[in-house]
């Protein structure tokens, strides 16, 4: 492989070859818990507008973490792999808060679901479900594109993570209203949610445009 081969990041490394099943198995519960810890913070601190970067500052990262910039140094990680940490999108803020969000979003609207009982369709629970998960694939899809230098790939994704954020709250406006205020706090939730990943995309979306008009 030659050097142009390489991701155009900013993380660190191509990889270990010695890592073994076990190895990336124990890194992604890690991982796991990454995402976990940015959702317990987000939940204690989620009726603050600035709940987003409250819980940033919590996990230790900066502003420039949102967008293709260096990722946080996590001391537990170093202390673990040392300089063998093999490099991975995984450890991206953007990727552990769209994940978390993801959880957040499928959490609220179960409890949607159970509280109402038949008063969601199928159809419509079916198709906000996808579309919770393409919000989350295409903006993990972006980070993966900033990753790789690809600016104008990662805003097509953010764009398409964008529609598919409107599409979701377009389709919560069609349940109706005796299901959402028998759940309200889990439907108040659900919008929150979707509109501080929209926060998300935008911010992102700002830092590719940036990057790029500097190259």
């Amino acid at each position: 492989m030659h050097d142009g081969d390489q991701p155009q990041g900013d993380f660190d490394g191509s990889g270990n070859a010695s890592w073994g099943e076990a190895d990336w198995a124990g890194y992604l519960l890690r991982n796991d818990h990454e995402v976990g810890r940015f959702l317990s913070y987000y939940n204690e601190v989620k009726p603050l507008p600035d709940r987003l970067d409250i819980s940033a500052r919590r996990m230790g990262w900066e502003n420039a973490d949102w967008g293709p910039g260096d990722p946080p140094d996590d001391p537990a990680d170093d202390d673990n792999d040392g300089p063998d940490l093999p490099y991975c999108i995984h450890q991206h803020p953007v990727y552990i808060v769209a994940r978390a969000l993801g959880i957040q979003l499928t959490v609220c609207f179960r409890k949607l679901c159970q509280d109402s009982g038949l008063a969601i369709n199928a159809l419509t629970a079916a198709d906000l479900m996808h579309s919770f998960w393409d919000v989350e694939h295409q903006m993990i899809m972006a980070i993966n594109a900033t990753d790789t230098g690809d600016m104008s790939l990662a805003l097509v994704h953010m764009k398409r993570g964008l529609s598919a954020i409107n599409y979701s709250i377009g389709l919560l406006a069609q349940i109706p209203d005796e299901a959402r205020l028998s759940s309200a706090e889990a439907s108040s939730e659900l919008e929150a949610t979707l509109f501080d990943l929209r926060e998300i995309c935008l911010r992102v979306m700002a830092d590719c445009r940036w990057d790029g008009s500097k190259n």
